[in-house]
């Protein structure tokens, strides 16, 4: 018996230094306290950009870091005339290094994103005619991103605004994803149980947003011990404003829908929130934004907000 719990360990061990990345998650020791600590003040990273990424008629949308092969890498994605898209950044040589089709016209507008390892929700929706959309999970550490094939994808269509797909959240729970997809302006939220595996989905609950809450660009899913919550950001005024609400306790999805903070962001080098925004939470069980300029340049500037 003991030669087989050092064999476990050794097991273990050798698993973690080979794939580190399964350690890279979404929950926080006290959600709402590490959003009172994070800082307003961010961190600034300027991208070298020699990539043609597309531009007209549309901006970045959605930011989220992801480790790959042992390299931070950042995924934005994007929209524009005729295409949806994600570009991806790599952090230590702060160079853009790939730009990834997702779908074409009508589909042109990939929104907001987030990370659940080893996926990567998006909505990409008509946003001329507003009255469809295509939510999608890609599994990016096998290459789905660029061959541009989802594991799931759940279709909407509807009266315009109302099934479109412009801020999706992805959150891993034990046996299954609860994602969320807002609608134009993410005056719906609509909640959604995923097993990618079978490519299963069901959908749970829809949610009237108060008319205070505001047009979220992106909207994000995070845990604790106890509840599930969403960080929702946009912009208000010159600052970039993320809002925390309490989504459902977490042992079982039982909506409560309850703003309890709202905080602003002092952005630099022109990055906004109504520009790709997101949350990342580290190894450490720290809590940090990322958010980026709204158009695509030389030069494209990061901020990086973090919790100390």
């Amino acid at each position: 018996m003991e030669a087989l719990g050092r064999f476990l360990r050794m097991f273990l061990i050798a698993n973690f230094l080979v794939y580190p990345i399964l350690g890279f998650g979404q929950q926080l020791a006290n959600v709402p306290q590490a959003f009172d600590a994070i800082s307003v003040e961010p961190e600034v990273i300027l991208i070298n950009n020699r990539i043609k990424v597309p531009h007209r008629h549309g901006h970045f949308q959605g930011v989220q870091l992801i480790n790959k092969n042992g390299t931070e890498k950042l995924l934005v994605s994007g929209s524009s005339r005729s295409k949806a898209y994600v570009l991806q950044i790599d952090l230590t040589t702060r160079k853009s290094e790939s730009v990834f089709t997702l779908m074409k016209d009508p589909f042109r507008h990939a929104g907001g994103i987030q990370v659940s390892e080893p996926y990567m929700i998006v909505g990409i929706e008509d946003n001329i005619l507003k009255t469809t959309s295509k939510v999608c999970l890609y599994n990016y550490q096998n290459n789905d991103l660029a061959k541009a094939q989802p594991s799931v994808t759940i279709a909407r269509e509807g009266e315009p605004k109302r099934q479109t797909a412009g801020a999706t959240g992805l959150l891993a729970l034990d046996n299954h994803y609860l994602a969320v997809v807002a609608n134009w302006d993410s005056r719906n939220w609509d909640f959604y149980y995923i097993k990618p595996n079978n490519g299963e989905h069901k959908f749970l609950y829809s949610f009237t947003a108060p008319e205070e809450w505001g047009g979220y660009q992106a909207i994000n899913l995070i845990k604790d011990g106890t509840a599930i919550y969403a960080l929702g950001f946009y912009k208000k005024d010159s600052l970039g404003t993320a809002d925390l609400i309490l989504v459902s306790k977490l042992e079982s999805f039982e909506p409560i829908m309850q703003k309890i903070r709202s905080k602003t962001f002092v952005c630099k080098n022109g990055v906004d929130f109504n520009s790709a925004v997101g949350l990342q939470v580290d190894r450490e069980g720290k809590l940090h934004i990322w958010s980026t300029q709204a158009d695509t340049a030389k030069t494209i500037a990061i901020n990086k907000f973090s919790q100390p």
